[in-house]
């Protein structure tokens, strides 16, 4: 009876120590991404830049959601800025890297037309950096499986700066 007291004590241990080590986390694993990435990640086509907020231009009241792309002939020479992106299409891979062909110098200047993606700040912020490394975040207003909507802030040259949003869609 002796002998089968260690026995029994090491055995418990044993088991304890097994217990133990099939529950330590892996420190190395990246977390789960959410399922905004899922969405998010595919081809996507320009359908819209709209005003985030309403706004007085050419001493007219427009209403938020107006879109600036019908508007562009009253800004003069800065409509064809935005009037150029109307072909745009953007390609947000699943790897993280992204691609925009089109026009960007007006409405994602800082972001350009290559570079790195991911969503921050609990996933409310979609966060683009070009390849220097220049971060270039968006509030995400709106995203399923079929349309993302971006805020923007753009400063229209000789006209003023606006909150915009980008519409995309699948």
């Amino acid at each position: 009876m002796r002998n089968s007291i260690p026995v029994k004590v090491l055995a418990l241990l044993a088991a304890v120590q097994l217990l133990m080590a099939s529950c330590k986390k892996n420190k190395d694993a990246a977390p789960a991404k959410s399922e905004k990435y899922g969405l998010i990640a595919g081809n996507w086509q320009q359908k819209d830049i709209v005003f985030a907020v309403p706004v007085k231009l050419g001493g007219q009241n427009i209403p938020a959601g107006t879109s600036i792309i019908k508007l562009a002939p009253l800004l003069g020479p800065a409509g064809a800025l935005f009037t150029c992106t109307t072909t745009n299409t953007y390609q947000f891979s699943a790897d993280g890297q992204f691609a925009i062909k089109g026009c960007t110098d007006l409405i994602l200047p800082t972001a350009g037309n290559a570079g790195t993606w991911k969503l921050d700040v609990h996933d409310a912020v979609f966060l683009l950096t070009n390849g220097k490394g220049d971060k270039d975040p968006h509030w995400i207003e709106n995203v399923s499986d079929s349309a993302l909507d971006l805020s923007i802030t753009v400063t229209i040259p000789n006209v003023a700066t606006a909150p915009l949003v980008l519409k995309l869609k699948k």
